[in-house]
């Protein structure tokens, strides 16, 4: 099976091809800025240049295979009006391609925030209200691809990430330097994934037949402060400061005014803050047994050991920090 990956320079989309390249499936792997593309050069893949923002690489990047595992977008907490492009209008324009180049099967790395807060586990059954326009956005991408699929007859399944981590990741750059700044107590339970094992469930939705869309997480939908209260038992000397949320969201709203006119995406919006402080547990069965298996990392516990393991050997600047030129 010859699969597309695209975002394959990403944080989740360089441990898919990774994965894919160990398996010796010889992924080919869709870059937008060659400045990046060095991080893929060790792996046993093919790398071709495309953008979703122009259609026209798009034909070419999907020719001959069998899926598309698709990753890429502007995977930040901004307004709508800023993630539009990316998700929706370059979504919208690789699924064409895809349908055009006889690609069987279409996996959307979707989202978690799809789903508001809830004191229930998100299951199969849940119905999606997102409280931020990043899960807005991912919905409205679901719902075009499902509308897609019943009329072209191209299987398309959405995976719905939750918090996802691991060494590279932009939570763990910043515990890198010692100091962690975040935006409220976050003691209601969330869905968290490290990110070798969305890597092999966003993989294994490639070879099954499951349509559709769903949620999935590790088995201890941990709150925030949970999860950083154990590293911070594993890392003593890592400085958390929990800001308040009324406190941050107002900075974050008037950072994200004053900063408008920049082009790059921004970590540090509203919508950032009210995704922190949601209560988003997932139910720990839920997608596992359609993909045929079982996350290998089953709790934040373990994921979050061997993410420091990692640690010592990561040296990666994240896409969202890369103010290369394009």
């Amino acid at each position: 099976m010859k699969v597309l990956v695209t975002g394959a320079t990403g944080f989740i989309g360089l441990e898919v091809a990774r994965q894919l390249a160990a398996r010796g499936l010889q992924p080919r792997l869709m870059v937008r800025r060659p400045s990046r593309a060095p991080l893929l050069h060790q792996l046993d893949a093919e790398l071709v240049h495309g953008d979703l923002t122009s259609p026209e690489t798009l034909d070419r990047a999907v020719e001959g295979c069998d899926a598309v595992l698709h990753l890429a977008g502007r995977a930040t907490f901004e307004p709508a009006e800023r993630l539009v492009d990316s998700f929706v209008h370059g979504t919208r324009a690789l699924a064409g391609a895809a349908v055009r180049g006889g690609v069987s099967r279409f996996v959307f790395a979707s989202s978690l925030l799809v789903h508001g807060s809830t004191s229930s586990p998100v299951t199969m059954e849940t119905v999606p209200t997102p409280a931020v326009d990043y899960g807005r956005i991912k919905l409205q991408v679901e719902r075009e691809l499902r509308d897609l699929a019943d009329t072209t007859g191209m299987s398309v399944a959405s995976v719905r990430l939750p918090h996802v981590y691991g060494a590279t990741d932009q939570l763990f750059a910043r515990v890198r330097t010692g100091y962690l700044a975040v935006p409220g107590r976050g003691s209601a339970p969330y869905g968290h994934l490290h990110v070798s094992d969305a890597a092999r469930a966003l993989i294994a939705a490639t070879e099954v037949d499951w349509e559709g869309a769903s949620a999935l997480a590790d088995r201890d939908p941990a709150g925030w402060d949970v999860f950083l209260g154990y590293l911070q038992e594993l890392l003593p000397n890592l400085r958390i400061v929990r800001l308040p949320e009324t406190l941050a969201w107002l900075g974050t709203t008037v950072l994200d005014a004053a900063t408008a006119w920049r082009s790059g995406p921004s970590l540090y919006t509203p919508d950032t803050v009210r995704s922190w402080n949601l209560s988003l547990p997932v139910d720990p069965d839920a997608l596992w047994p359609e993909l045929g298996i079982e996350p290998a990392v089953p709790t934040y516990r373990e994921g979050i050991a061997r993410t420091l393991d990692d640690c010592v050997a990561f040296r990666w600047r994240h896409p969202v920090a890369d103010r290369r030129a394009a």
